[in-house]
């Protein structure tokens, strides 16, 4: 695991004990390391933990990405038990490599 991997992951676990929010985790898409943090049913991302996430260089996957009509940038949708917002690692965007397994 990268320097950068294992401090985002850290940072993961420690957001995920903070008050709002429920869970938080490093993922991988194709190219890019994302963040994602769950937060209850009726909550919002804290503006602190949007703080913090912003202080660590991940920012908002839909403004990453330049989704048009986004009205929450981070906001990745509800679920059952929660709702899911979701961050771009912008100090390491487009390091991955992903391949196609035939």
């Amino acid at each position: 695991m990268s320097d950068r991997a294992a401090d985002l992951s850290a940072l993961a676990d420690r957001l995920a004990d903070r008050e709002g929010v429920v869970d938080a985790w490093t993922a991988k898409s194709f190219t890019d390391r994302l963040f994602v943090v769950e937060v209850p049913p009726e909550g919002r991302l804290p503006e602190t933990v949007r703080e913090t996430l912003h202080g660590h260089d991940l920012r908002e996957a839909d403004e990453v990405y330049e989704v048009e009509g986004a009205a929450d940038a981070d906001f990745a949708g509800d679920l059952a038990d929660g709702r899911r917002y979701r961050f771009v690692d912008v100090r390491t965007r487009g390091d991955l490599q992903s391949y196609v397994v035939e």
